[in-house]
Formats: C-alpha cells, structure tokens, sequence
C-alpha cells in the first residue's frame, strides 16, 4: 500500500491550484522530479536492510503534488505495484514485505506521473536482504530500526513558509514534537550523524529536511554580552575566548540544558566555516564556528563560581545540578574536539571540583550533591561520567573508576526510569556519550569503551552497546534495548521519569543506536573475504575496498588488519592475503582511519569460515563500473568468484568447478538479464539509460556431481556490483584520450598523460578489440607510462588504462589502443 500524510502547510495546495487554474487558466506544467531516501547519503547504491518476510518501508519525495500527479511503487520482485495520487510531495511511501534469502538485492522504482501532460520521473530505492528472522543480525535491525526512526522524523516535521525568505521546518506535532528549541536541534543532529547533512546531495530528501531544521535552529539564538573577566575559586579569567564581548544564548528559557544539544547540532553539520543564511542580527552571516565559541563562551559565563564547585543549572551563575551539568559537558567537548574552542582552565578545573563534590562513596552522582538524586541517580551519575570525559578523566582516576563500577553493577536492573538505567533515556543518553567520549589523558581524543566493567568481585565486563540476552549475555545492552523499544511507526516514547523528555527519545535513540554523538564526519569499515568459506590452507583475500566515508569531502587512508584477533595489526593496505590450517571459525579485524584532524577510525569484525569439502563458491562481481559512450562495449567482469574446493571430488569424479555465471541487472533478484564470467552488457544498459544500478551475480558450482555422497544440490554463491552509466559530458567520461601504444619486439610501450590519481593506473589487455580486457598491472608511474613485455610477436594486443582511487575502485577508461610486437631485422654498417 502507499502512505499519504498531508503536513498542514500544504493542506490548502490542491485548492490554490484549482483556484488559480479557474481564474486564470490552465497552469504551467511542472516536470516532476522524483528523490528516494538513500541509506548511505553519499552512496545511494547500498542497499536499505530489510529482514525476510517482515514488512519495510520505501521512502520517496517529489517535487509535485496535487490531484493529478499519481505515484507508482514498483517493488521489483514481481509482486503488483501500489498506485496512489501525490497527497504530499514529502510523504510518498509503500510498505512492502520482501521474501527472499541473506543477500538477495531488489531494485524497487517510485515514478511520479502528470495524468495531465504524462510527463514522468523514476528513482530507484535499493533494498537487500539481511536476515531471515528479527534478533538474527544486530548489525541489521540496528540499521532497520535507524532507517525507521529517520523517517518518522522526515514525515512529522512541520514545514514552515519561511525564516529570512529561505524554507526551514521544525517539529510541533507528532510524538518527537515538542516547543522547546533543542527538540528540534536534537531531531536535526538525528538526520547529521548518519550523514544525511544540510550541505549535502539535493538528490538526498534529507537534505532539504535537514537544511530547513538548521534555519530553525540558528533563528532560536540571539547575542548577549558577557563580562571580560570572572573569578572562581581556581583563579581569574576571561569567558569571552575571542574578545568579541559577546555569548549567544537561547530566544526562550532553559538555556543551560538546551545549549549544549543546540551546539552538537550545529556543530554535527561539519561546516565550521559555512555562514548562518537565517537568525537576528549577531546570528545571520556568522560562521558556524564564530557562533559555537559564542555559545561556548556563554556556558563558561554562566558556570556557578561557588566553592562547591563549576556546574550549571535553570539560570546563569546559579547552583548547579547534576542534571544540566551534562549539556554544558556535551555542548563544551563538541565544541573543543571539532571546532577548536579552548575553555578557561580554571572553569575546567572548578568543574572537577564540582564531579568530586556531587560524587558519592558507592560511585553514584546526585543531583545537588551525593546524597540529593529527587530523579534517580540513573540520570546524574552518567551526567558525572560526562563531564568526566570532558575534562579527561578516564579509566584508571578514582573518580571515573568508582562511577563505572557502579554503572556496571547496575546496568541489567529493571523496573522503570526510576530504577534502571537502560529504562531511562535521559541517563541512558549521557551514559551512551561518556563511553564514546571517554579520554583517559585530557588529550582531547576519545578512547571508547566497549566494555563496560566492574571493580566489584564476580561482576564480568558486559559490552554496554552490543550485549543481547538470547546470546548468553546477562541482558541486552543499549543497541537491542532500543531496538526492542521502538513503535512500529518508527518513534520511541515513554521511557522517561517526566513527559517533559518523551520527545527527545525518538532522537536519542537514533545517534545511540548509531555509536556518536556530534560527528557526521565518519569513516565505515567494510570488509569481505574471497573465498569465504574457504578450505584449509588456502590464500584468502581480504578486502577493505568496501568501505566508505559519510563526509564527501573525506577521504580513508588506512586500511589495517588484525588477522588472528589479538589486538594487534599484522597486515596493512586495502586487500591483503591471509590463511588458516585448520577448520574453523576465524575472526578478522578490519580498522579504517581518514585525513581528518584528528584522525578518526572506524574498525569491524569479519568472520572466515574453514571448512572441509563440499564448500560453495564465493561469487565477485568486480566494480563498481562505470560505462561511458566512448568506451563502449560495456563488460561485467566475474572472474574473481573462487571455487574454495576446485578440482576436488569424490574418488573417481569430476573435480568441482563453478559450471555458471549469471547475472541479475534488472534489480528483480532473478539471474537472468546475462550470462558468462564476463559478458558484453552494452545492449542492456544502453536501453537502460543514464543512472545508478545494482547488479548481482550468482556463481553455482558442479558439487551434485563431483560430491554425491554429500548430499548436496549444486551450492551458489552471490555478490553484488554498482554500475553507473554516464553521460559523454561527465567529468568520469573525461578521462585519458590520449593513450598511446609502440610496439617493438616481443613487447608495448604504453604512453598518456595525465596527474598520477592516488591508487595509481591499472592497465587491461585484450586480444580482442572492445575486450574484454584482463588486468595486467597497476603502476603509479608517475610518467605515465608502462612497458607490457614477454609478448608474442605478430599478434595484435589492445590496451586501455583505468585511473583508480585510493581504495581501488576504477574511476573512469582510457580511450583503446593496440599494438603487434615484430622481430626486428639487424642492418649491417656499409
């Protein structure tokens, strides 16, 4: 079926329109522009994870609306497509149930159509398969539940006509609504940290969803002045860091709990430099990074200077609570690790005094003091381990120790938010951020603890974020806490001591769920293996090429792997070899790091299988391509499947080989479209036009044959692969036109022009025109050249050469050239 949700500024569209088409005749037509939500903003061709037989969501926008504009959903499983008129050009959704196996892949399309003209736009929508049943892959239903969330927020934000001229929206209905100004900031860093930014793809609809959060967000500041000097017990100082006698406080009440979630917002856009477009005068034209040290400023201002210590509270100056201080902690190390502020030493250090003063002889923190917690210690006590990693006081200071402990002994208690801690949002929230943010030395860069442990006797360390009571843990951590709390509407709700909180939830959820709290900026480990299942004793490949940044403009420089799991690197590099002697299951870690400053990581773990004979192939389908009209044909390229076991069998049997190659393009998970290890697919994407697919192939080996006794049907495997098609004009289309071959005997000297890309020149050789090529090498030459030598006189050889990027992936084809190597002839001298 398709969802239709009106939002209440477009209520009266349809009739305007109408109105205006009576009055003075029929309307210009408008060419519909259709936009599907991806789940990876900056690459739409990794699929949204779906569980078989359990019902998702397809997420799509329009530019149009109105009474002749009708949506089609195709699901691309062959099912019937769900029709619906266009009620609301933000809310064009199907909910559909996919049936299928772990990695099946379906292209789903949304078509926009004008009944009135027949003008049309499609976009594809890509969803794979993850699990067979909910509770089977975390990894997955975190994703599912992420996805969900974000697009209860994308439906239920109001879209206001304008802030200075320029559309913004904010939330004022639905169950993540609230008037208080940090929901909506709080709502917006949801959509930044899983890389959906303001300054991001328009192609994305979360971009426009974001960017009119972020207007709202900057017209709730104003300017306030602030004194050039202030006094606490640690000393003299001056709060106003940049000596523009300026802070930026809230436009309404509670500035010191809502400053610190409006100043993640601002900073989780990743744009220090970008200036505000809405807000007063001292907000528009600002630079993000010139208003966060402005708010930074204004919290220092505002800190108590009592003896008992520097913390925050409802009012500036006034004594603390153990409440507010972790908003100020938040907002303040965002403000230190991504933009660059440096707080007062003496405000940081009157702040331990406070974390010292507040802290009981068990661990917990209170409210007014150790003793005072009128709202459970299960809030206060994560906003002490808070402010702790704000400061730099980590594993091994007495204060973090005694308050970890006495998390950790009480982490699987039950009983509501005013027992428990995982049943308490608010608190579980700061707790979620003091483990990611932790830093043990105050050298401002996080050391993230995984697990959560205990002084006690007898207490085991429990993985906070990922323990699961089905897998023997002693309770489920954060990730399926969550995960089992959400409505299936895609909100969280009610799990809080006030109702005043319920509607922070729904964004809480979804940055814990996603392991950050501020930055968008980060890098994603993905690795593969080939073959995997293997046999013991074989080379196996390992592959980071995978993996991606959420930052466009970033960029992975590492790749480093742990091969037998002991915390140690043992091999750097995007793909590496490895092997194992015995049967078995073998963990490998794969760790990610960027160009960023500082540098951030991102690691994850792939489990090799080892077994014996009969194993299935491994399926490559190579990638991601991208086809130009100038380099046409067009191949797919299946030779790097593995058969683990190839050339093995049963006494007296034909030795296991994979038997087929066949491949899905369509996007409807049936391998029909093309056949062959690599296949001439120029028709097909011709006819398919310019656009974004993703392919599948599927290898199936002979193992019914060359294994009877198993008895095994023959065993596949499958693999996706991103195709682009371009345009002539694409700059990926602009590429070496200027390769050049000379033969000489028994070799070819190849010849272009162009800056050495970072991964380097592969070079492919044919002898056949238009392919299909087989690599020869990769050079970083940075003379743009190479010698192919050991070559058979009198046969005609073509090349082209392929820029690469730093991870490997291909990023466009020089033009072809070829060559017949000849033996020369000696001239005597006369």
């Amino acid at each position: 079926m398709i969802a239709i949700r009106m939002s209440r500024a477009r209520d009266f569209l349809p009739f305007l329109f109408l109105l205006f088409t009576l009055i003075a005749g029929p309307a210009l037509a408008v060419q519909p522009v259709v936009k599907t939500v991806p789940w990876v903003p900056t690459n739409p061709l990794i699929p949204h994870d779906a569980i078989s037989g359990q019902a998702t969501t397809l997420k799509g926008t329009a530019n149009v609306q109105g009474a002749n504009f009708e949506a089609t959903w195709d699901f691309g499983d062959g099912s019937p497509v769900a029709t619906a008129t266009v009620t609301n050009q933000y809310v064009i959704s199907a909910v559909h149930t996919y049936v299928g196996s772990i990695g099946d892949v379906f292209t789903a399309v949304l078509t926009v159509r004008d009944t009135t003209t027949g003008e049309s736009d499609s976009a594809n929508y890509f969803v794979m398969i993850q699990a067979l049943n909910p509770g089977d892959n975390l990894a997955a239903d975190v994703n599912i539940a992420i996805d969900r969330g974000l697009w209860y927020l994308h439906q239920t934000m109001s879209r206001t006509t304008s802030i200075s001229g320029l559309p913004s929206g904010r939330w004022t209905s639905g169950f993540a609504a609230s008037s208080y100004q940090s929901n909506w900031a709080s709502n917006l860093q949801a959509f930044e940290v899983n890389g959906h930014l303001p300054s991001g793809d328009p192609s994305n609809p979360y971009t426009e969803t974001a960017e009119r959060a972020l207007r709202s967000v900057l017209d709730s500041l104003r300017t306030i002045g602030i004194p050039a000097s202030m006094t606490n017990p640690q000393g003299t100082f001056n709060p106003d860091t940049n000596g523009n006698g300026l802070g930026i406080e809230l436009t309404q009440s509670q500035d010191q709990y809502q400053g610190g979630m409006m100043m993640d917002a601002i900073i989780a856009a990743g744009t220090p430099a970008a200036l505000a477009d809405t807000g007063p005068a001292g907000i528009i034209n600002r630079s993000h990074a010139d208003i966060i040290a402005d708010m930074a400023d204004y919290y220092v201002r505002c800190q108590y200077v009592g003896t008992q210590g520097g913390g925050w509270r409802y009012g500036c100056g006034s004594f603390p609570d153990g409440s507010a201080n972790q908003w100020a902690a938040i907002g303040l190390v965002a403000a230190e690790r991504a933009f660059g502020y440096v707080t007062p030493t003496a405000a940081k250090a009157h702040n331990v005094t406070w974390i010292s003063y507040a802290q009981g002889i068990d661990g917990r923190s209170g409210y007014t003091g150790a003793s005072s917690a009128p709202w459970g210690v299960w809030a206060t006590t994560p906003s002490g381990t808070v402010q702790m990693a704000w400061n730099g006081i980590g594993r091994g200071d007495a204060l973090w120790d005694l308050s970890e402990t006495f998390l950790r002994d009480n982490f699987c208690n039950i009983g509501g938010a005013t027992a428990a801690i995982r049943d308490y949002y608010y608190g579980m929230f700061s707790f979620t951020k003091s483990m990611l943010l932790h830093d043990s030395n105050g050298d401002g860069v996080a050391e993230p603890i995984t697990m959560l442990q205990s002084a006690t006797p007898g207490v085991a360390p429990i993985d906070w974020y990922a323990a699961q009571a089905s897998s023997g843990d002693q309770c489920d951590g954060v990730a399926r806490t969550l995960i089992n709390d959400q409505a299936a509407a895609g909100y969280w709700r009610v799990h809080n001591v006030s109702g005043s909180q319920y509607s922070f939830e729904t964004s809480w959820a979804i940055i814990m769920l996603n392991q950050t709290v501020f930055a968008s900026d980060v890098p994603v480990a993905v690795a593969a293996a080939n073959p995997n299942p293997a046999v013991a004793g074989q080379t196996i490949t390992l592959d980071g090429s995978g993996s991606f940044h959420q930052d466009s403009s970033l960029n992975i420089v590492s790749w480093s792997w742990d091969l037998d799991n002991d915390g140690t690197d043992d091999a750097t590099g995007v793909v590496t070899t490895t092997s194992f002697a015995a049967v078995g299951s073998y963990p490998v870690r794969l760790t990610v790091c960027d160009d960023e400053t500082p540098v951030v990581c991102d690691d994850t773990i792939l489990t090799v299988i080892v077994d014996t004979p009969p194993v299935a192939p491994t399926a490559d389908g190579n990638g991601p391509y991208v086809f130009c009209p100038a380099t046409q044909p067009w191949f797919l390229d299946g030779t790097g499947s593995v058969n683990p076991d190839d050339g093995q069998s049963e006494p007296g049997l034909p030795g296991d080989s994979i038997q087929s190659y066949e491949w899905d393009l369509s996007g409807n998970n049936v391998c029909d479209n093309a056949a062959g290890a690599q296949p001439d697919v120029t028709a097909f994407f011709t006819a398919a036009g310019i656009g974004d697919y993703l392919i599948r192939l599927r290898v199936t080996d002979t193992t019914a044959v060359s294994f009877p006794s198993s008895g095994m049907g023959d065993l596949s495997d499958t693999a996706t692969a991103q195709v682009s098609v371009k345009p002539a004009n694409d700059a990926a289309c602009q590429c070496i036109d200027d390769l050049t071959a000379r033969a000489k005997s028994g070799k070819i000297q190849l010849v272009w022009s162009d800056s050495a890309p970072e991964g380097g020149y592969n070079v492919y050789r044919s002898t056949t025109q238009g392919g299909p090529y087989a690599f020869i090498a990769n050079t970083t030459s940075s003379y743009s050249t190479y010698l192919d030598r050991g070559l058979t006189n009198g046969v005609t050889y073509y090349y082209i050469v392929r820029p690469a990027a730093l991870n490997g992936d291909e990023l466009c084809q020089s033009n072809e050239v070829s060559g017949k190597p000849s033996a020369r002839t000696r001239r005597g001298r006369r």
